[in-house]
């Protein structure tokens, strides 16, 4: 039996929210969150691809420079005429100057041997009625120029000095003789060069 009646028809009673205002709330900030951190990722990926391409123009470019600077210097070593002739004028130059050092080396050396031993022999087989004026040497010969009291003294003197190491087997080639004040002034020349040993 029936104790109570209800009047509050189904109908009346209040209904639940299925998306209340908080929850809408806490959604609507979950997702603004996301987007933010998705866009905060985005633009920091595209500041870094920004970078990135940066770096890399500016290896490109100091790779270009570097490039030019290498093809600059390959077609200078290609372009070898200037260095050729520039080598051949030092090499004919240092020939030049060898065959002038060799040259002055051996008439030096050949001055200084043959001067010594001339006045060697010209002190050693000396002749006091001979008085000499100047000597000169040119190139392989020697001049004498002098005074003598007698012609006759002259071929004495000139077999002595034949006999002498350095005028052994030389000739006499030239022999002017003039009288001037009672003396004969003479003037002889040589060949310094050796005519071999006589048989």
């Amino acid at each position: 039996m029936k104790t109570r009646i209800n009047f509050y028809q189904k109908t009346l009673r209040v209904r639940r929210d299925p998306v209340p205002l908080s929850a809408m709330i806490t959604l609507w900030l979950g997702a603004l969150l996301i987007i933010a951190i998705t866009w905060a990722f985005y633009s920091y990926k595209t500041y870094s691809s920004e970078l990135d391409l940066e770096q890399k123009k500016k290896y490109l470019k100091q790779g270009k420079a570097q490039l030019e600077v290498v093809k600059q210097q390959l077609a200078e070593k290609q372009n070898k005429t200037i260095f050729i002739n520039e080598l051949k004028t030092l090499q004919q130059e240092v020939l030049h100057k060898q065959q002038i050092f060799s040259y002055l080396e051996q008439s030096s050396d050949q001055s200084a041997t043959d001067y010594a031993q001339v006045m060697q022999d010209l002190a050693k087989y000396h002749e006091p009625n001979i008085w000499l004026t100047h000597i000169k040497f040119v190139g392989q010969s020697v001049t004498f120029q002098g005074q003598v009291s007698q012609s006759k003294f002259l071929p004495m003197w000139f077999n002595n000095l034949k006999q002498s190491p350095f005028f052994i087997d030389k000739e006499f080639s030239v022999l002017e003789l003039s009288t001037k004040d009672g003396l004969s002034e003479f003037n002889v020349a040589t060949d310094l060069a050796d005519k071999g040993a006589k048989p």
